[in-house]
C-alpha cells in the first residue's frame, strides 16, 4: 500500500512533467496523458464543457485502456492514487490551455467514492491550486459496481453541496440504472452509446427515447448523449429533447482543446438547419391538426349530448383515420358506457391481446391530464399526450371536452394514434 504522503496534492503534482504537448504523468512504468472531447449544448448551439480522457502508454509504447489500468490496482489506496493523479493531470492540462468557461468533466470510479477514501477537501484543494471554480467541475461516476449504493449516494450528496456537479455515466447499461439515479440525484445523466444507436430505429424506439429523456428531466437531471457518430443519431436525439451531446460526429478527442472543438459549433449549426428544414417539410399523410381535431370532437360531443347515442357520435369522429376510440365518463372520471372502437373487432376479447382489460365500463380515468383539463374548463377541448393507452396498448393522444348530456356533466373523450410529429401511426 502506498504511504499516505503519496496521496497529498503536493506529492501528486510532483509526478507531473511539463512537455511541449502538455503535462504528462508516470504511473508504474506507464505514461499518462490527457485528451479532451467537447460537450455541446443543443439548445445553446455551442460547446459548454470538455470531458477529460486518459491516454495510457506502456514502456514499449503500446496503448493501454484506462479501464485495464484501473483493473490492475488491487488495493484501494492504489486506486485512489491513480484516480487522484489522473484528476491532477487533467486539471493541469485544462487550466494550462486558458479555457475561460465551460465545465471540466472528470471521471471517478464508484469504488473510490463509496470506499470513503475520496474527501471533497482534495477536489477543493485541487480547485484552489489551479484557481478553478468548483462549479466548473463535473465529477462523472463511471459505470462500475458500488459495494454500497447508499454510501455512494451519501458521498455524492456531500460533494454536490460543495458546488461540484455530478454526472452518472453509461446510463442504461450495467450498474448505471434508475436505482443509482434515484439514490444519487445527479445533475447530469449520460446515456450509454447503445441507447444512442437505438434512437434511430423504429418509431417505437424513438418514442421510448423521448419518454426516457422526459422521465430523467422530471427526475431533475439534464441529459447528455455520448457516442454520437452520425447525423441520423443527432437528429433523433434532437427530436427527443436531449440537452447535451458528444461524440466523433464533432471531432476526435485531442490533447489540444482548441483542435478538439474547432469544428463542433459549425457542425451543430448545420444540424439545426437540417432539423428545422425537416420540421418545415410538408408531411404527406393523414394529419389532423388541432383545429380539425377540435371540430371533430365538438361535433361528436354535440351529437352525444343531443341523442345520448355514443355509437352515432363516434361515427362522426371516425371520419379521421387517426381517431381510434371514443368513450365518455361522468364528472368523477368513471366510464359509464363501453367505448366505441374504430374497427369492428376493437375491444372484443377474442381479437385483442388486452382482453382482460375489456369491457372498460366503470374504469376511472380521473388521473389522466386530459380529464383534469376538460373538467376544469367545460366546453373547451383539451388535447393531451402522448401517453400510454390501456386500450390501444401503445402511445396515443386523447382529446376531451366536458359537456352537459342527459342532465349531467360528462366528459366526451377521443383517442387519436399519432406519431411525435403529429402524423398517423400505422
Amino acid at each position: 500500500m502506498k504511504p499516505a504522503r503519496d496521496l497529498s496534492l503536493d506529492s501528486l503534482l510532483d509526478r507531473l512533467t511539463p512537455t511541449p504537448g502538455g503535462w504528462l504523468a508516470t504511473y508504474r512504468a506507464t505514461t499518462l496523458r490527457s485528451v479532451f472531447q467537447p460537450v455541446l449544448s443543443i439548445t445553446h448551439k455551442r460547446v459548454v464543457g470538455y470531458e477529460a480522457l486518459l491516454r495510457v502508454v506502456d514502456a514499449n509504447g503500446a496503448l493501454i485502456s484506462p479501464a485495464a489500468l484501473f483493473d490492475r490496482t488491487r488495493a484501494d489506496a492504489d486506486a485512489l492514487l491513480l484516480d487522484r493523479l489522473a484528476r491532477c493531470l487533467h486539471t493541469a492540462n485544462f487550466v494550462a490551455q486558458g479555457i475561460g468557461d465551460g465545465w471540466l468533466f472528470l471521471n471517478v470510479t464508484p469504488r473510490v467514492l463509496d470506499s470513503g477514501l475520496v474527501q471533497r477537501e482534495f477536489v477543493e484543494a485541487l480547485c484552489r491550486h489551479f484557481a478553478l471554480p468548483p462549479n466548473r467541475i463535473v465529477l462523472e461516476v463511471v459505470e462500475q459496481p458500488s459495494r454500497d449504493e447508499a454510501a455512494l449516494a451519501r458521498t455524492i450528496d456531500m460533494i454536490q453541496h460543495r458546488d461540484f456537479l455530478i454526472a452518472i455515466d453509461d446510463f442504461g447499461t450495467g450498474f448505471s440504472n434508475f436505482d443509482r439515479v434515484w439514490r444519487a440525484r445527479p445533475d447530469i445523466v449520460k446515456l450509454d452509446r447503445s441507447l444512442v444507436e437505438r434512437s434511430t430505429g423504429s418509431a417505437d424506439d424513438r418514442r421510448i427515447m423521448h419518454h426516457l429523456v422526459s422521465m430523467l428531466h422530471q427526475a431533475g437531471a439534464m441529459v447528455l448523449a455520448e457516442g454520437v457518430e452520425n447525423d441520423d443519431s443527432l437528429q433523433a436525439l434532437m427530436e427527443a429533447d436531449i440537452d447535451f451531446v458528444q461524440g466523433f460526429q464533432f471531432g476526435q478527442p485531442d490533447a489540444s482543446i482548441a483542435h478538439a472543438s474547432a469544428a463542433a459549433p459549425a457542425m451543430l449549426d448545420a444540424a439545426w438547419q437540417r432539423f428545422i428544414a425537416r420540421r418545415h417539410t410538408p408531411v404527406v399523410a393523414e394529419q389532423p391538426g388541432f383545429d380539425a381535431i377540435e371540430r371533430l370532437v365538438l361535433t361528436g360531443a354535440a351529437a352525444f349530448s343531443a341523442s345520448g347515442n355514443l355509437q352515432d357520435a363516434a361515427q362522426r369522429v371516425f371520419a379521421v383515420p387517426a381517431a381510434r376510440r371514443v368513450f365518455v365518463t361522468d364528472e368523477t372520471g368513471e366510464q359509464f358506457l363501453p367505448s366505441i372502437g374504430a374497427r369492428a373487432d376493437d375491444g372484443q376479447a377474442g381479437f385483442t391481446r388486452l382482453a382482460p382489460l375489456f369491457p372498460e365500463t366503470h374504469s376511472n380515468w380521473s388521473r389522466r391530464p386530459y380529464f383534469q383539463r376538460a373538467i376544469a374548463a367545460p366546453g373547451r377541448v383539451a388535447l393531451m399526450g402522448p401517453h400510454f393507452s390501456l386500450t390501444e396498448g401503445r402511445d396515443c393522444y386523447t382529446a376531451a371536452v366536458a359537456i352537459r348530456a342527459q342532465s349531467r356533466l360528462v366528459v366526451f373523450c377521443v383517442d387519436f394514434v399519432l406519431d411525435s410529429a403529429g402524423t398517423v401511426m400505422r
